[in-house]
């Protein structure tokens, strides 16, 4: 039982680090563009996700409404994203990039690659789709489990 620990704990320790590493450097980064981590993340949602609802938008960031709401008045303020009304949807808003909203993403983007490249540095093809296979495995085994605890829970 001991040996178990000892190579299961290393794993989720190298996954923490390494993830909070990536969002440490990424941050840093951000800042120097006057962003927050959220902003970058916002921006490139509204980017891949065209016409997507403040609610969609939380979401799809892992935050509250609130706290996207926040995010898009200090975007807007900024000139990068603009807000114009759901056509199908009185209530909601909808989002879009400005033109220095899109070249905001494009830094991020390129931003993103560099320190993932920067991350795989010594790691051939194989190696790094044996990680990706790994980690996505890994992350679906986890979403399994959480479906069949509440499933559990329901009966």
């Amino acid at each position: 039982m001991r040996s178990n620990l000892r190579t299961e704990r290393p794993i989720g320790y190298l996954i923490h680090e390494v993830a909070r590493m990536m969002r440490r450097r990424f941050e840093d980064e951000a800042r120097t563009h006057g962003l927050t981590l959220a902003q970058w993340r916002a921006l490139g949602a509204i980017d891949s996700e065209h016409m997507i609802t403040q609610v969609a938008l939380a979401s799809h960031i892992d935050a509250d409404p609130m706290t996207v709401s926040g995010i898009l008045d200090r975007l807007e303020k900024r000139g990068l994203l603009e807000r114009y009304p759901h056509p199908n949807d009185s209530r909601a808003k909808l989002s879009r990039l400005t033109p220095d909203g899109v070249e905001m993403v494009a830094a991020a983007r390129h931003l993103g690659k560099t320190l993932y490249d920067a991350a795989l540095d010594g790691l051939d093809e194989a190696e790094r789709q044996a990680l990706i296979s790994s980690l996505s495995r890994m992350r679906d085994n986890l979403n399994n489990t959480d479906q069949m605890a509440e499933q559990q829970e329901a009966v």
